[in-house]
C-alpha cells in the first residue's frame, strides 16, 4: 500500500466563524492549486462526473450528517465509494473547517471530520492530538477499505503538524523545516502544504519524506 498525503495548515481567522478576507483568499488560492496538482500532477479525473458530484453534495442529506465526528467511520466508507482515489479530511476547529471547504468544493468532494486531526498536546480540553488520527486513520480505516485511496488530504493546525512532524525527523532537519514552513505560512496566516509519502510492504509501515 502506497499513499501520498498532503497536509495543508489554516487561513487566518476572521469574525467568529469566519475567515478573514485574506483568510478567504487564500483558501481560494490553495484550492486551485490543490485541484490544478490533482489533476496535472496525478492524474486524477476529477472533472469526470463533477456535475453529478456536487449534485449529490448539495442534495444528499447524508453529507451534511457525515460531518459529524461521531460520523467519521461511515463516513470514511461513503467517501470511498464515492470517490476512491482522493479522500479528504478535516479537523473540526473553525479554521480548518473553512479552509478545507474551498478545496472540497474545487474536488466536489466530501470532507471527514476528526476533532484530533487539528490538535496537538498543548490543546485543552485533551481530546487527542494529529498523531494519534492518523495512526486510528491509517490501521483501523483505509487498511479495509476495498479499495485504497491514492492521496489523503488533510486540513490540520500549524502546530498540530509540526509537533507531528518533529517525530519523523532529527532534531536539525526539523528545525529547518519547521523555520521554513512557518515563514512560508507567513506566522501562521495563510496555508502551506506539507507533503509525504507512506507505504507498508510486508506488514511494515514507514514515512517517506523528501
Amino acid at each position: 500500500m502506497k499513499i501520498l498525503f498532503l497536509f495543508y495548515t489554516q487561513s487566518e481567522a476572521g469574525a467568529p466563524g469566519f475567515l478573514s478576507r485574506n483568510g478567504e483568499e487564500s483558501a481560494g488560492n490553495l484550492a486551485q492549486t490543490l485541484f490544478g496538482f490533482a489533476s496535472e500532477t496525478l492524474r486524477l479525473p476529477l472533472d469526470d462526473a463533477f456535475e453529478s458530484r456536487a449534485q449529490s453534495l448539495a442534495e444528499d442529506i447524508r453529507w451534511r450528517a457525515f460531518k459529524k465526528p461521531e460520523s467519521f467511520e461511515q463516513a470514511i466508507r461513503a467517501a470511498s465509494q464515492f470517490y476512491p482515489d482522493l479522500l479528504l479530511f478535516s479537523g473540526e476547529a473553525t479554521r480548518s473547517l473553512k479552509t478545507a471547504e474551498p478545496v472540497a468544493q474545487a474536488c466536489a468532494l466530501p470532507v471527514c471530520v476528526d476533532a484530533r486531526l487539528d490538535r496537538c498536546s498543548e490543546d485543552k480540553p485533551r481530546q487527542g492530538v494529529l498523531a494519534e488520527a492518523i495512526q486510528d486513520l491509517i490501521s483501523t480505516h483505509v487498511d479495509i477499505l476495498s479499495q485504497k485511496p491514492r492521496t489523503i488530504w488533510i486540513a490540520t493546525s500549524q502546530k498540530a503538524l509540526l509537533e507531528w512532524t518533529a517525530s519523523l525527523m532529527d532534531a536539525q532537519k526539523w528545525n529547518e523545516f519547521s523555520d521554513v514552513f512557518v515563514k512560508s505560512t507567513m506566522n501562521d496566516t495563510i496555508p502551506a502544504v506539507f507533503a509525504c509519502g507512506y507505504e507498508k510492504t510486508a506488514g511494515v509501515p514507514r514515512w517517506v519524506l523528501d
